[in-house]
């Protein structure tokens, strides 16, 4: 789970990347398809991995302290952001024109109190209450569920189209037919948050049925294969979607619902296979960068905003531009974890409690010595 956490992380810089370059005149074919691409997954696997990890610790520390540390590092981090991180960004935005929405650079003040990038935090937190609550009420509904999903797995192909069909429901009201998340107010799109709530769901399962992960592991190719065939027309039907001839045809947006509903749940299932497969086992670099991805998501946008106005004014091409703003940004909230928030009480709320590691003692020459020579 940690190497699956960091490399989803380590996504969400190009998505942020080709948005901010999308949106201020280097917009492009690369741009929309890698967007479509990554949205695909990386969203459903953060929900996935947040229901994981819930269920993981109710059990250990019990419910008041769960609810207290979920609070502590969901809760403080959007309160702290909404009046620092936020306000910060739309300033930067408006300092050196950047626009970051459609409608062009932020106007009005910075401090209006909007989400903004913070909403993965609200709607997690509201999905957080919504799963205490029902696992206090109905506490064997988890064991029901994972029976009910143990099914879906051994026959993939119906298990599928029945995942997807309340997933496309869920995405029906959306315009663009993938879900978004209203940034500029504090009411959550109910169609985004039921979407998000199913992928939670999946991952609150697979944490009480362990032994899922062992056959979707088993399966990851062939889940695999199954995205990929999913993802093909999906994205052949986004294109007729958004095109003036197709775009309001309720034929093409219910195909194109339930495609790319069948591409989300096969993708996410197959990438959480593939990684339980080759890399459930211990990786410094991937540990390092699965302690700091909260602080990733957390940092990386006012500094990318910056270097989007940086690089656009110069005659670099597109995809130069998406490598260096990805990798600088990236560069900029590691070493800005390393040294001012993975020992200090930043650190301490994002991620836990962390000891530092101590270089054991040198030992006397002679034992060395010794120790070599026997």
């Amino acid at each position: 789970m940690d190497a699956l956490r960091a490399c989803a992380m380590v996504l969400l810089l190009p998505i942020h990347a080709a948005t901010l370059l999308a949106l201020n005149g280097h917009a492009g074919a690369w741009a929309t398809a890698l967007c479509w691409a990554i949205h695909l997954f990386r969203l459903p696997l953060f929900f996935a991995m947040s229901g994981f990890f819930l269920v993981f610790v109710l059990p250990r520390k019990g419910f008041r302290e769960t609810t207290r540390s979920r609070t502590v590092r969901i809760a403080v981090p959007l309160a702290v952001g909404l009046v620092t991180l936020v306000p910060l960004t739309l300033f930067v935005g408006q300092e050196v024109g950047i626009a970051l929405t459609p409608e062009g650079a932020p106007g009005g003040r910075p401090f209006d109190f909007e989400l903004n990038f913070l909403w993965f935090l609200w709607y997690l937190l509201i999905i957080d209450a919504i799963a205490v609550v029902v696992h206090l009420s109905r506490p064997g509904l988890l064991r029901t569920a994972g029976d009910g999903f143990r099914n879906l797995i051994a026959h993939p192909l119906g298990g599928v189209l029945l995942l997807s069909v309340p997933t496309a429901l869920a995405l029906w009201p959306a315009a663009a037919w993938t879900p978004t998340a209203a940034t500029g107010t504090f009411m959550p799109e109910p169609g985004a948050l039921a979407y998000y709530a199913l992928f939670f769901a999946l991952g609150a399962t697979l944490c009480v049925h362990r032994e899922l992960l062992d056959e979707i592991g088993r399966g990851a190719w062939r889940w695999a294969g199954c995205a990929l065939t999913a993802a093909i027309p999906g994205a052949i039907l986004f294109s007729l979607h958004n095109s003036a001839a197709y775009g309001s045809s309720p034929l093409v947006h219910g195909a194109a619902l339930l495609t790319y509903a069948i591409a989300a749940w096969t993708t996410a299932i197959a990438v959480v296979g593939l990684f339980h497969r080759y890399l459930d086992r211990p990786h410094r670099a991937l540990r390092y960068v699965a302690d700091s991805s909260y602080w990733i998501y957390l940092s990386h946008m006012p500094v990318m905003v910056l270097l989007v106005a940086a690089l656009g004014a110069t005659a670099v091409a597109a995809a130069p531009q998406l490598a260096a703003i990805t990798v600088g940004s990236f560069a900029f909230s590691l070493a800005t974890y390393a040294l001012l928030v993975r020992h200090t009480p930043v650190g301490r709320v994002l991620d836990g409690r962390r000891t530092r590691r101590r270089r054991p003692a040198a030992l006397p020459r002679r034992a060395i010595l010794g120790d070599v020579a026997g």
